[in-house]
């Protein structure tokens, strides 16, 4: 049995951000080094995947819709958290929270017209079709809450909202991807998981040497 194409991209997404945040905490100039090992890992987890089962789709792991909806709302929490950070200081009209409102409207959008439209959902398993119905209705409610922000209570509010709804959404998907997947399935995951992390740490380790 294979392991799921979809599954497979949400952890290249989480292990593309833990990456990404080991980066983050390394002096500037070794910033190139390290972009650049980052990008290795990734296309060498990306050349690694199995291949689908047969009769399965063969539509690039990027555009899963579930996976994508997630990664799109994980990062306008990132957004709104920054926001919050520049709104208690300067309030909810200063430049850096309405530019990161907006990218988070843009997220947002990005969610609901291309990784949760009807084509893309109508083929899911009832399961999964009816979490993408729920992810696409609670977005909505933060987008349209996000229009109308008037004080640093309602950016708190929503970005608590939005933070929680991803975590939801997340705990959900999971749950039933790894339901369906055997001990089997489970282990050779996780080893290979491991394996990219483990290459990734050389890969950096040996730029910080250079």
């Amino acid at each position: 049995m294979e392991i799921s194409r979809q599954l497979l991209a949400v952890f290249i997404q989480e292990t593309g951000r833990i990456l990404t945040d080991v980066i983050r905490f390394q002096p500037r100039h070794r910033q190139a080094h390290e972009n650049r090992a980052l990008s290795k890992v990734t296309e060498n987890i990306e050349e690694n995947q199995p291949p689908p089962p047969e009769g399965e789709e063969t539509e690039d792991i990027a555009t899963g819709c579930i996976p994508c909806s997630l990664g799109h709302l994980g990062t306008c929490t990132g957004l709104l958290n920054e926001a919050m950070r520049f709104a208690r200081a300067d309030g909810v009209n200063s430049n850096e929270v309405i530019d990161r409102v907006n990218m988070c409207v843009d997220e947002i959008s990005a969610l609901e017209r291309v990784d949760l439209r009807p084509e893309k959902t109508a083929g899911l398993p009832l399961w999964e079709k009816d979490l993408a119905k729920d992810t696409l209705a609670v977005s909505r409610s933060i987008r349209h809450s996000l229009e109308a922000i008037t004080s640093v209570d309602q950016l708190e509010t929503i970005a608590a909202q939005t933070q929680q709804t991803r975590q939801m959404i997340g705990r959900e998907w999971y749950q039933h991807r790894l339901s369906s997947m055997t001990p089997e399935d489970k282990e050779q995951l996780r080893a290979n998981i491991e394996n990219k992390l483990k290459n990734a740490k050389e890969l950096i380790s040996q730029n910080e040497s250079k």
